[in-house]
Formats: C-alpha cells, sequence, structure tokens
C-alpha cells in the first residue's frame, strides 16, 4: 500500500512539470480481507446495530462482505446486565423493546465478540451531551463567496465541570447535508487548551451548519445533531476522517486507523474498527 501511494505521488509531481500523457496499469495486490467492527451504542430507545464485516481492496468497489458467524453481546458493566445481539440481514441486532433504550450516561459498557473460538473484546464510557438551546434563520443576499439564501445556525452551552467531546452532523430535509462538514468539538470549541468549559460553542462551529456555496430554501428543514463521545472515541474519528479525507499532491501516506478492539489471544486474528458509545440530542427547524 506504501509503495502504490508513493508512485501515485510520483505520478502527480511529474505531471506538475510536462503535458505528456501515459496510461499505466497498475497491478495493485488484493491483501488480506481484514475483519472489521463497526459498534455504536446509544442512549436512543430503538433497535441498535452492530456491523462485522471483512475489508475489501483499496480498489475494489464491490461490497464488503459480511461475518455471520460470530455471537457478539454488549455488557453495561455498571448494572452487570448483557444484551445479545442476533445477525439478521447483514447486522448483528438487539431490540430493547419500545420506549426502552440500551445506553446510560455515566456507564461503562463492553463489547464481546466470540468468533472462530477465540474472544475479542472492547470497552467504552457512554459521556453526556448538553441539550440544543435553539436554531436561528437569516436569510443573506449574494455577497463576497457566499450565494443568496437562509442562513442557519444553533446555539448550544457546554456541560461545565469536565472536558467533554462532541461530533455534530447536520442534515438537509432528512438527509445528511454532504454540502458542510460533519464537525468535532472540545467544551464546545476546537482544541482542549481553548478554555471554554461552561461557555457557548464558538461561532465558527455554530454557524458550521451551513454551506456558504448552497445555503437553505424555504421549506428547507435542518436538523442539527449533538453527540456526546468519550476521548478516545473522538481520537478515532478524527483520525478516520483525516484519512477518508486525505489527498492532493502533498497529502500525508495513509496509516491504519486505530482499533480498541482487543483480542484475548495474541496468536488470534486481528479485528479491526471501533467500538463506541453515543449519547444523542438533536433539534429541527422548517425555514418558512
Amino acid at each position: 500500500m506504501k509503495q502504490f501511494i508513493l508512485y501515485i505521488v510520483f505520478i502527480l509531481s511529474a505531471s506538475a512539470f510536462t503535458s505528456c500523457e501515459k496510461v499505466i496499469d497498475l497491478d495493485v495486490p488484493a491483501g488480506d480481507q481484514i475483519p472489521y467492527i463497526d459498534a455504536w451504542i446509544t442512549d436512543k430507545p430503538g433497535v441498535q446495530q452492530i456491523k462485522f464485516q471483512r475489508a475489501v481492496g483499496y480498489l475494489d468497489n464491490s461490497t464488503p462482505p459480511v461475518i455471520s458467524d460470530a455471537q457478539i453481546s454488549v455488557t453495561d458493566l455498571t448494572l452487570n446486565q448483557t444484551y445479545d445481539f442476533t445477525y439478521n440481514n447483514g447486522a448483528y441486532t438487539h431490540d430493547p423493546g419500545a420506549g426502552n433504550s440500551i445506553g446510560v450516561i455515566g456507564h461503562e459498557y463492553k463489547l464481546t465478540i466470540n468468533w472462530k473460538g477465540e474472544t475479542y473484546e472492547a470497552k467504552d464510557k457512554l459521556n453526556r451531551v448538553p441539550p440544543i438551546d435553539s436554531i436561528t434563520v437569516e436569510f443573506k443576499e449574494e455577497k463576497g463567496g457566499e450565494k443568496e439564501g437562509y442562513y442557519a445556525k444553533f446555539y448550544a452551552v457546554d456541560l461545565k465541570g469536565a472536558m467533554d467531546y462532541y461530533w455534530i452532523r447536520t442534515y438537509r430535509n432528512g438527509v445528511l447535508n454532504q454540502n458542510v462538514n460533519e464537525m468535532w468539538s472540545v467544551d464546545g470549541a476546537y482544541y482542549e487548551d481553548a478554555n471554554s468549559d461552561g461557555f457557548n460553542f464558538i461561532i465558527p462551529i455554530r454557524e458550521g451548519i451551513t454551506s456558504g456555496e448552497k445555503p437553505y430554501e424555504k421549506n428547507d428543514e435542518v436538523k442539527v445533531v449533538l453527540r456526546g463521545i468519550s476521548k478516545d472515541a473522538y481520537g478515532f474519528i478524527r483520525m478516520l476522517t483525516d484519512q477518508l479525507a486525505n489527498g492532493g499532491l502533498f497529502a500525508k501516506v495513509l496509516a491504519n486507523v486505530p482499533t480498541n478492539v482487543a483480542k484475548q489471544k495474541t496468536d488470534s486474528e486481528k479485528i479491526v474498527g471501533w467500538f463506541g458509545t453515543i449519547s444523542e440530542t438533536e433539534m429541527s427547524k422548517k425555514i418558512e
């Protein structure tokens, strides 16, 4: 993989100084189909889902094959209560019943995977999240690089007394808004040393739910989802998104994203991916 990336960088560098073109067929090894877990437990009522699959090659656009022969459970270590997940239709799920949830803020959870006679475990703590106080909308005429349209921003206040980590997602008419970035925050700011404990979320984050290139239109519905996550999960998500956004002539060489799934025997096959817990608050507003 590293040789392939360096080769691409060389091709891009050469193209900056010549107009010659030559088609080159690259024979990139398929690599191992490494098993990976995608497991996020929330404090929202309803069915919880975990995906266990095998990774496909870097240039392979096929659907990752599902691993369906594992036994997966999540244990609330605070309550000493275990929830078994059952495989069905491509994923492992657990339904706690109408109006019930698995996740409880302040509780610690353990994922257990029994597969091929081996045991794997991961832990995470479900951290707190503040409410979203409001979403405001303002119509703006075109100015500079910002187009005419409706500009939304949200207001929230960081919870005082501890360092909190957040993941902010924006939806437009029920679909993840691809025109804005997903955002990550520490105590409502960008960095751990911002000394922002207990204060309002900073303006760039509040206004980050609107794209200046494609602002909202009348009758659009904007929804903001604010997620509380652990420090370890925050680090994992930031590294993962940096890898996905990695590109350009001066891009960093791709590296393996860390995993918190630990194998109990040193000679067991490795599982990558992440087990995390999420607390959520959300607010929606229709633009009229």
